[in-house]
């Protein structure tokens, strides 16, 4: 259930302009409870993605989206959450998601 609430919450922040803009400043637990605050119930793994900014997960095709509908979770010095998250563990896989995610125009 919880990743169907991850997918929802990206729905609605790339078609609610309100709903994007109240995450545009936040950083990763005001997100959490922000999302709590409209609805979405995320679970633990969710929560700790959000907490940790992706830190080690190698594998996440929305990790450069969520990055960019909430700037608050992408560390100064990094272009978004995927290339945060190459710093933090190594796989032959990342680059190439970063090249899928791109290749799709989401950007």
């Amino acid at each position: 259930m919880s990743k169907s609430q991850l997918h929802a919450f990206i729905d609605r922040a790339r078609n609610d302009k309100q709903f994007r803009s109240g995450l545009s400043s936040l950083n990763p637990k005001q997100i959490i409870d922000f999302a709590a605050e409209n609805g979405f119930q995320f679970s633990d793994e969710i929560k700790g993605r959000f907490i940790n900014r992706w830190k080690g997960v190698y594998f996440c095709p929305q990790a450069i989206e969520v990055g960019i509908l909430c700037p608050g979770l992408v560390p100064d010095g990094y272009k978004n959450l995927l290339h945060y998250s190459q710093s933090t563990c190594s796989s032959s896989n990342l680059k190439e998601e970063e090249h899928d995610f791109r290749a799709g125009g989401i950007y």
